[in-house]
């Protein structure tokens, strides 16, 4: 066990270090004035210094180490903690999560050196959504991780059943995103995530609420 968790840390520590690595070595290369918007059409449409880029690298990546922290001690944290979720699944979603921020990071410095964004970013949230779902399932009541309604935290088993249907939709959401940033045209990615998004959070509330009527 603690040779694993020394191998994560190890790993963790590299995301978090990796893309202030990145930045130096292609900060010579890039020119004084960068991309720091993106409109839907992934064409820039405000610029700045590039000195500017260092403060979303390192707010992204300040908010990412407490996120971190935050999750994988978050039984002492909640109070709920009835039923907790098993620590090894707290562990993969802190990870999760630190790999996310890395490589949104490092998205920003590359869409700012090519002067363009890409649909990228939108490969990254499909794999965050795939690797969260496959996660979803074996979260226990909290309040803080989950689907967060009213009637998942008051029962248990609408909460398993709810995250269980959640967990399905999640990775079929996160696979469709990957697809769709294969084959979509750019412009319209925006809203085929926004879209994916509003039915993956829709579809299991929805379902919770019906098994709470049921139950009532």
């Amino acid at each position: 066990m603690k040779n694993k968790a020394l191998i994560q840390n190890i790993f963790v520590f590299i995301a978090l270090v990796a893309p202030f690595v990145y930045a130096y070595m292609i900060w010579d290369t890039l020119p004084e004035q960068v991309a720091l918007h993106y409109g839907m059409d992934n064409k820039p449409n405000r610029y700045g210094s590039k000195s500017e880029l260092l403060l979303p690298v390192c707010l992204i990546m300040g908010v990412s180490l407490i996120v971190y922290f935050i999750v994988k001690n978050i039984e002492k944290i909640d109070p709920k903690r009835t039923a907790k979720t098993p620590k090894d699944t707290l562990n993969k979603l802190a990870f999760t999560l630190m790999i996310f921020m890395s490589g949104l990071s490092i998205y920003i410095l590359q869409a700012a050196l090519k002067n363009e964004a890409s649909s990228f970013i939108f490969v990254l949230i499909g794999l965050l959504f795939i690797a969260m779902g496959n996660l979803m399932h074996s979260l226990k009541p909290s309040y803080f991780i989950g689907i967060r309604l009213p009637w998942t935290l008051e029962n248990e088993d609408n909460w398993r059943k709810t995250h269980q249907l959640g967990s399905k939709i999640w990775v079929a959401g996160g696979l469709v995103m990957l697809l769709a940033a294969l084959i979509a045209p750019e412009k319209i990615m925006v809203l085929v995530v926004i879209g994916v998004a509003l039915l993956m959070v829709a579809i299991p509330a929805v379902y919770s609420y019906q098994i709470h009527q049921k139950n009532a």
